[in-house]
């Protein structure tokens, strides 16, 4: 999730000076859906949503979700299922998080779109890793009800394709990076993602596909290699037209498209941030001090609930194959509820709000509670 503005400023023309292009369909698995190429069945899309299982940033870290229980993943997955989510995507770096919840989905009849993340990680560990969780999500596939997802953005989140030692450092170097740079960049992400399409195949029978940030390695990515388009798609037009035009440069490569993420924070003004929402928090360079949201920022759930019925609505009427809201919880963004500069639920994407026992204590139990985007949700979906 980068800004649109980055993104086309950073790569301008590079896509024509690396020799990038459409395809045509290649040869899907035989379980794959023909009739998903032209959208979702008849009637309306219902949304589905990303459940977050916690990404390992470093071997030094822990999970970024902390806590962990088997009965608040079948409570939580359980209310996934009462929205009516057809499908949801399954994220993290643990694999028995991401087979137990992939599991327990099923069991609620529900599909699932398995994605391995591990940042910072070098390529051979993120492939090791990628392989053995393909291997896992093929041993409970039944047909077509599980999919997999070759990671997500890996320009950003893997080292050896942009400049900079962490992801972090990636993101603030896009604005520096020479144009005739940009052909080489691609080059290195094409074959980290034909070898990612290599160990996956290999392991994995199904339907695969990659979640690409909208406007950067989604238009350089090589679908030929994939069954479904994949995008991470933040992008804000004020018509709906103009979504129609943006969202027709994926549709040349004959392939289903399918949303991996959209959605905004809970500030107003957050539809327009899009996918740089998050980057309204202020660390302080003492570590043992908490982030405090930076001034200027109201909390705002109706614009949350606004765009995000809005975003369902344009991609029913665009026939995507489905669209996964991201997300659906975020324990390590709690809720404050008395002091707004550590209400980092406004700087969250999410459906409920987490309110911790100890606030700042990342092990702490904690409960949640609907926002508005939850009503607006389950009243498109239901």
């Amino acid at each position: 999730m980068i800004s649109r503005k980055t993104f086309l400023k950073s790569v301008a023309g590079a896509a024509v000076m690396a020799g990038l292009g459409g395809g045509t369909a290649g040869a899907a698995p035989a379980d794959s859906r023909a009739a998903d190429a032209a959208g979702p069945r008849l009637g309306k899309l219902r949304g589905g949503v990303c459940y977050d299982t916690g990404v390992l940033h470093s071997a030094s870290e822990p999970l970024s979700r902390v806590r962990w229980s088997r009965g608040q993943l079948e409570r939580e997955i359980g209310m996934i299922a009462d929205l009516r989510c057809p499908s949801i995507t399954a994220f993290g770096s643990d694999i028995g998080r991401l087979t137990e919840t992939t599991a327990a989905a099923l069991r609620r009849g529900m599909e699932v779109y398995v994605q391995p993340r591990l940042y910072d990680h070098s390529q051979e560990e993120i492939l090791e890793h990628m392989a053995e969780t393909a291997r896992k999500a093929e041993r409970l596939r039944r047909g077509d009800n599980v999919k997999f997802v070759t990671g997500c953005e890996h320009f950003l989140f893997t080292p050896g394709i942009v400049p900079g030692e962490n992801f972090l450092d990636r993101i603030n170097n896009m604005d520096q990076i020479p144009e005739a740079e940009w052909p080489n960049i691609i080059r290195r992400f094409r074959q980290f993602m034909a070898r990612a399409v290599e160990v996956t195949r290999r392991e994995f029978g199904g339907r695969i596909t990659y979640g690409a940030a909208d406007d950067a390695d989604a238009v350089w990515n090589d679908w030929s290699l994939f069954d479904i388009v994949g995008v991470d798609y933040y992008a804000y037009f004020p018509t709906d037209a103009e979504y129609t035009t943006d969202l027709a440069k994926y549709r040349k490569w004959n392939k289903p498209i399918m949303i991996l993420e959209f959605g905004c924070c809970t500030f107003t003004g957050a539809a327009q941030a899009g996918g740089m929402g998050w980057d309204i928090l202020d660390y302080p360079d003492d570590p043992e001090k908490p982030a405090t949201v930076k001034p200027g920022f109201v909390r705002d759930e109706h614009e949350q609930a606004e765009h995000i019925a809005r975003m369902l609505r344009v991609f029913g009427q665009e026939k995507v194959q489905g669209a996964h809201l991201y997300s659906f919880i975020s324990p390590d963004s709690p809720h404050h509820p008395t002091n707004r500069d550590y209400d980092y639920d406004i700087a969250s994407y999410t459906l409920l709000k987490t309110l911790r026992t100890r606030h700042h204590d990342e092990a702490s139990p904690y409960r949640t509670e609907p926002k508005q985007s939850f009503h607006a949700f389950r009243r498109h979906n239901c």
